[in-house]
């Protein structure tokens, strides 16, 4: 008999609808809750094996563990005593991250204190077994979120954030993350009806290269936190692959840091079809023939650019749009901006995303050439 269990998945703000059709792609389940910065649904094991090697889009999944309401120390501390801990630890000192608003509980420090106790005393009823030493498991992380005296106990199923897929270590000064850019890809190339190369002119190191090509590829080159946990039981994972690609034959990727693009094509090793090239694409036309430019621009925070960025960027915008012409071109830019990049003669205007990137308000375009 297949167990489900109540699960949330972390997604960036902003982008929960497009997770939401990465899941109906790749691993449909019904129903969805689609909230602010998640996505709440029921699913078994199988598929949570599923959407961790196959989801890009998610941060990390939780399972929700229990639910009640508290409203003092002495009742929360009753409640963790009497959880069945053996069903879900797999390490005797676990993480703790704890949250609380409009809550009588709302010292976070003695919350943590009053669970450890707890869960100390839980284990003299319920001892843990030895496994976890001889196999090394590593500490789990427990997210305890009070509101309105409502207690929510979950268990975080994937350790590291999952936008580190292991698949990529060398990094420019201001990478994108691996699921904004995984977003950010399928959105731009996932209706098209023709095979595109995907042209990013000022790549770094080539993550949104990387996530457009591999966005339908599982991986598995990493560790998750469920695979040490009791109720995986020592499972294999097995991957299981996707009869579908997003349409892209090839990518190309322009960078003037020659060093660091070195060292991803070092990395890479043909593993994927990139091609990287050391050049100043706002200089040379990009031949790219039938292609989708997408990027994540300097700005002139973490990497400097000559003059302001302003003129920098209207530069780079009238160079791609007016020499190049991609089929579709898309960027990201701080939301302060969206007025210099309105208009684009000879195209129309298919998205416009507003989200945070790194704490920045952000804005995602995609424009799309006129027939």
């Amino acid at each position: 008999m297949n167990v489900s269990y109540q699960l949330f998945l972390v997604i960036p703000p902003g982008l929960e609808d497009l997770a939401l059709k990465e899941i109906e792609l790749k691993c449909p389940v019904s129903p969805i809750q689609v909230h602010k910065g998640g996505l709440e649904l029921k699913a078994d094991l199988s598929w949570i094996i599923k959407a961790h090697t196959q989801l890009k889009i998610p941060t990390r999944i939780l399972m929700r563990l229990s639910t009640f309401k508290t409203r003092d120390f002495p009742k929360l501390y009753q409640k963790f005593v009497s959880f069945k801990w053996n069903d879900y630890l797999s390490h005797p000192e676990p993480e703790w991250e704890i949250s609380c608003s409009k809550s009588r509980l709302m010292h976070t420090g003695r919350i943590e204190e009053t669970v450890k106790k707890a869960l100390t005393e839980a284990m003299r009823k319920q001892p843990l077994g030895k496994d976890w030493e001889k196999k090394h498991h590593s500490p789990q992380t427990f997210y305890i979120r009070i509101v309105d005296d409502d207690l929510t106990l979950s268990l975080d199923l994937s350790g590291e954030p999952l936008y580190k897929r292991g698949l990529q270590k060398i990094k420019g000064e201001a990478p994108i993350r691996e699921n904004f850019a995984a977003a950010f890809a399928f959105e731009i190339l996932h209706d098209l009806k023709t095979e595109v190369t995907l042209v990013d002119p000022m790549c770094g190191s080539g993550t949104l290269l990387t996530e457009g090509l591999t966005f339908y590829r599982p991986l598995h080159l990493r560790k998750f936190s469920f695979e040490e946990a009791p109720f995986f039981k020592g499972k294999l994972i097995k991957l299981e692959s996707l009869d579908r690609s997003l349409p892209v034959t090839k990518a190309l990727g322009f960078d003037i840091n020659g060093e660091l693009l070195a060292k991803v094509v070092k990395e890479l090793d043909a593993k994927l079809p990139i091609t990287l090239k050391n050049q100043d694409s706002l200089v040379k036309k990009l031949t790219t023939d039938e292609s989708v430019i997408l990027c994540n621009p300097p700005y002139g925070e973490r990497i400097q650019i000559q003059g302001k960025r302003g003129s920098f960027l209207k530069e780079a915008w009238e160079k791609f749009m007016q020499e190049d012409r991609p089929l579709r071109f898309g960027w990201v830019l701080p939301s302060d901006m969206d007025d210099l990049f309105s208009k684009a003669p000879g195209y129309h205007l298919k998205t416009k995303r507003h989200l945070k990137n790194g704490g920045m308000a952000v804005t995602f375009w995609i424009w799309e050439r006129e027939s």
